[in-house]
Parts: structure tokens; sequence; C-alpha cells
């Protein structure tokens, strides 16, 4: 038996229209064309077509459920739970938003994604499908546009799924890697500023662009080794009740800028590389920008938890001595009184230049480290700067 699905345009006006007897092209062809509130209802709260694991019958939302749990849905998030609650939202509003009316342009705002779009595609698609391999009746008609609509919908799940771990990635650049003439495309930290492909031949060293899923795999290990930095916006942050004392410690407001701008690494480099000539000999041999090299290397390699002062010292040519004075790992901050123990230059430095700028004080003032950061950098009045 062969059956024809009217066109929904054809079954009357939509006063008169009783959606639960429309088969679901019917009934999702009208939300399509019109944004008809009681189609898209009956679609998301009566219309049971999808299945769960168990072969039970549930609605779109629940189906949604069901692949924001499943394993190839966290792999693909990095099993980050809010990007995926974020994907899943994505997902639900393309295939139940319809945005409202405005009654004029001023008036008009961010509103989402009109759904309407998207169930147009299925309809194209599925009058293609039925088309060109009629069903036998109405019902074997549902069972094709119901896997047709199934398929859409994870398909947009999965582009949802990119999209929100995108959004995430506020600390974090797209960087194209290339050889051999293959590329792949990572995200890699802003504070690597260009030496990316150093950074990623130094902990990565077996990148194979060719290699079948290969930009997952590297992409997963960078996601390890770069640890996650929650974003603090300024505006968050309460007036301090108390009036901070003073930093001893004094860099000009175009260092003070780059903190901002750059990230605290690169702030502190370049003002050690400005007054190179303070420093010790062995240092200064380095020159100003290999110097700056060596200052981004510890911030990454710490920032990472794979700092090693022994292979630092051995690629830039410096004793243990000599770097563990300069960015030792291994001291003792303690106050006591007004006496602190031996701390190294790149450490003062560091907290001199945060010191100095009003944004980080307040941050650190919140963050309760506001105490050791001012006794620290006031010890470069009291110990030879290296």
């Amino acid at each position: 038996m062969k059956t024809e699905t009217l066109p929904s345009s054809s079954i009357g006006l939509k006063s008169r229209i009783d959606c639960g007897k429309l088969t679901l092209l019917q009934l999702i062809e009208r939300i399509a064309d019109s944004g008809d509130p009681g189609a898209l209802e009956e679609l998301h709260g009566e219309r049971k077509i999808f299945y769960d694991q168990q072969k039970n019958t549930i609605h779109l939302a629940e189906y949604l459920a069901v692949l924001m749990n499943s394993r190839l849905v966290k792999f693909c998030c990095g099993g980050d739970s809010q990007i995926i609650e974020d994907a899943y939202n994505m997902t639900l509003d393309k295939f139940f938003n319809i945005p409202a009316r405005q009654a004029s342009i001023q008036q008009q705002g961010p509103q989402g994604p009109n759904c309407r779009y998207y169930f147009n595609a299925f309809v194209k698609c599925a009058k293609k499908k039925l088309k060109e391999n009629p069903p036998a009746n109405a019902i074997e008609a549902d069972i094709i546009s119901a896997e047709i609509l199934r398929r859409l919908i994870t398909w947009h799940f999965f582009l949802s799924c990119k999209e929100a771990k995108r959004r995430a990635q506020k600390l974090r650049r797209r960087y194209m890697y290339e050889k051999d003439g293959r590329k792949i495309y990572l995200w890699l930290s802003w504070e690597l500023g260009g030496h990316c492909r150093q950074w990623l031949q130094t902990n990565i060293p077996d990148i194979d662009p060719h290699r079948p899923g290969e930009q997952q795999r590297v992409q997963a290990i960078i996601d390890k080794l770069l640890r996650e930095t929650k974003i603090y916006y300024l505006s968050e942050l309460n007036n301090v009740d108390e009036k901070l004392p003073p930093s001893p410690y004094s860099v000009p407001s175009s260092i003070r800028d780059q903190i901002t701008v750059k990230g605290l690494a690169e702030a502190v480099a370049t003002e050690k590389a400005k007054n190179i000539n303070q420093q010790r000999r062995t240092i200064r041999q380095l020159g100003k920008a290999k110097l700056k090299q060596l200052i981004r290397t510890v911030f990454t390699q710490i920032g990472n938890d794979r700092y090693i002062e022994k292979d630092v010292a051995c690629r830039f040519g410096l004793s243990l001595s000599t770097l563990s004075r300069f960015a030792g790992s291994h001291f003792h901050f303690t106050l006591d009184n007004d006496t602190v123990t031996q701390v190294p230059a790149l450490w003062r430095n560091t907290a001199g230049v945060l010191s100095s700028h009003p944004d980080f004080v307040i941050a650190a003032e919140k963050a309760g480290v506001w105490k050791q950061v001012y006794h620290m950098s006031q010890i470069k009045n009291k110990t030879r700067r290296i």
C-alpha cells in the first residue's frame, strides 16, 4: 500500500488543526512554515519518537540528555561538565526556540537560534527520502522521518559541543601545526606567544598529522598539560575595605600595561631584559632576547607543573647554582617579624611587578595572598639583585 503525506498547508486552517493527528513530517512542516506554537508543543511534549539505551520511547529533550551522558560526547568535550551542559542547552534551543517578533528593528536584540530553519532542513531531507523510497503506510513514514530527525539532532549536538568548547577557550588561541604538507589545528595558551611550535616539540615530540585521530590525541595531551585557569573579571571584585600599603617597587607604566595585554610572564620578562645591566655577569651574557626566553620558559613550565631546573639550566647554558639563585623553586619564604629567607631574584621581581599593578593588588587581596606578595616585593632592598 502506498501512502501519500499531504502538506500541512492543505489540511485546513490553523484553528481547525488537531496536531495530534498529523504525521511527524506534517507536524514539523507546520513549525517550519508558520512557527505554529501548538505544533511545537505537540512535538516536544507529546511525541515520543526516540529510544534510550533500554529501548524505551522518549521525548526529544530526553534524547538530548542521553547524548549528553554518552561517552563520545564526554570525549569530544574533554570531560568538561560545563561545556557538555552548554552544548545541551544550545542544541535544545536549536530545536525549540522561536524568536519573538519585535515591533521595530530598534527593539531587536539577541534572541537565540530559530528552530524553524533547522526543521526546514529536516522537511527538505525527509520529503526527498520519502519520495525516493515511498513508505507502505503512515506508520512507516513516521519511523523513517524519526530516524532522519534523530540523525539531524545528533549532528547538531556535536556541532554544539564544538561551539561550546570554542567559547570556553577564553585564554587560548587556535594554532595551525603543519608537518610534511599536512595540517592540524590545536588550541594553545596565549601565554606561549610565538613559541607554540617549540613548546609542542618539547612537550609532545611525536606529533604526526598524517596519523588518524592525531588532532584529538594531541589536543587531549595539551588540555592535560595546560591546567585550566579560571577568569575573574575585575568588575566582579568588591572594593577593598582597608587601604592597602603602597608598593615599594616601581615599574614604568608601559610595563604595567603589558601585564594586562600580554600577561604577567611577558611583563616580567620585559622588565628584566630592560634592566639586564643590573644582573650578574652570567645572566648578562645571555643577552636580552635569550633572557626573555628563559623567563618565559620558567613561567610556562611552572604553569604546567613540569619545571625541572637542571634541564632548563642545561638548555640555556647556565650552571644549576646560577639558575637556582635566579629562578630556583626550592626555597622557603616565611614571615617572622621583619626577617625573611633568601628568595630568588625572579620571584622578587615578579612580586614587585604584581604589587605595582592596582588590578593585581585587588585580586591578591581577595585571594588572601597580598601580605606575602607585599613582603616579598620589599626584599629587593635587602638583597643583591642577580
